[in-house]
């Protein structure tokens, strides 16, 4: 875990901490490779040969046979001997579709990130709250950077995590802030803050020793229980100069995408 000072939020004063995917020893490497294959098919849309999986999520062409073998043996896959390709089974269908009507996008937060990122030529991210991290669920990188999705950084301190705030009643936000053991003096601060960015719209920021400053807004998510957050980092010193400019570029690719808010 890296611990990074954050000060996106005047009034916070604290260590934000980083989680990375491979700082979690419990994780199934084999489960995630086969949530890894069912997300390429989302993103392919089309039946793909083995080989093709194989060199999408960078594995061994055996490794890559066996675990299609295993989702075919588990009926979460079906394969197609005469051209020798995979496809999601039928039996995926009713998750699919609740996905859909949980997030209410059909599938358009990829397309969100994407659009974002070729208009600023930042990195654009969706993140969701899990317990006190924000964790990334998709990632849009420039050309040439990795992209790390599973990436999870602290809600307090990260902007990422201050347009989520914005989405929670103060009651809710003080019971997080009581979770976080972030000191009392500090409670009321943080509070009249996330009043401050859910009227401006967007909260910003920059993690200190970083050269990167990030913008973030809660998604107008219709009908979806789960907070989704978009956020968009770069170097510092153009996204201050360009700050309203690219919180516009957000605020309008939203609005292709997802939709206006609900409360407009």
């Amino acid at each position: 875990m890296t611990l990074i000072k954050s000060t996106p939020v005047r009034g916070q004063d604290m260590s934000v901490r980083v989680r990375r995917p491979g700082d979690r020893r419990s994780m199934s490497r084999s489960a995630t490779r086969a949530l890894d294959v069912l997300e390429l098919f989302g993103t392919m849309r089309r039946p793909l040969k083995a080989v093709e999986i194989a060199r999408a999520l960078e594995i061994h062409s055996s490794t890559a046979n066996q675990l299609l073998k295993t989702m075919v043996d588990s009926a979460h896959l079906v394969f197609t001997a005469r051209n020798k390709t995979y496809l999601p089974s039928p039996r995926l269908a009713a998750f699919a579709a609740w996905i859909d009507e949980t997030y209410g996008t059909s599938g358009r937060l990829s397309e969100l990130v994407g659009d974002v990122q070729k208009r600023t030529g930042m990195v654009a991210t969706v993140s969701t709250p899990n317990d006190l991290y924000m964790q990334l669920l998709d990632i849009a990188t420039p050309q040439g950077r990795e992209a790390e999705r599973g990436l999870q950084v602290s809600v307090f301190g990260s902007a990422v995590g201050s347009a989520y705030l914005t989405t929670l009643e103060e009651q809710e936000l003080r019971r997080l802030v009581t979770r976080a053991r972030i000191p009392g003096s500090k409670v009321q601060a943080i509070v009249d803050e996330v009043a401050g960015i859910r009227v401006r719209g967007y909260a910003y920021g920059a993690l200190e020793g970083s050269a990167y400053w990030s913008i973030a807004m809660p998604l107008p998510m219709q009908g979806a229980d789960i907070p989704v957050v978009l956020g968009l980092a770069g170097p510092v010193e153009e996204v201050r100069s360009r700050l309203m400019e690219l919180g516009g570029i957000m605020v309008a690719a939203i609005e292709r995408w997802i939709g206006p808010s609900t409360d407009d």
